[in-house]
């Protein structure tokens, strides 16, 4: 938009403490990391089953980006970051000049 830009990552499965997300020599890096167990136990059979889910994305970010304006929220599995654009970089309207 004219005053920010906006991310939106799909990272469904995942929960707002499975997430990491920095920012580090102008680039956010994002990372998730999820696992789980479940283990069940009979007379005759033990059975397990376990699932381990990771990513990792990083941004090279544009100078325009207020860097600590940055905020994220996550939300139904989307991961949206909005990114406020430094006053120098906003579009500015059109100014009408007067003819001599």
């Amino acid at each position: 938009t004219d005053d920010n830009f906006e991310i939106e990552l799909a990272a469904p499965g995942f929960g707002k403490k499975d997430f990491e997300v920095t920012i580090e020599d102008g680039c956010l890096n994002i990372k998730a990391e999820k696992s789980s167990s479940e283990e069940e136990t009979d007379d005759n059979y033990t059975r397990r089953e376990f699932s381990y889910n990771a990513f990792e994305r990083s941004l090279q970010l544009p100078e325009s980006v207020k860097q600590e304006a940055i905020k994220a929220k996550y939300n139904d599995g989307i991961l949206s970051f909005n990114l406020a654009k430094k006053e120098e970089a906003k579009k500015l309207p059109p100014k009408k000049v007067q003819i001599a």
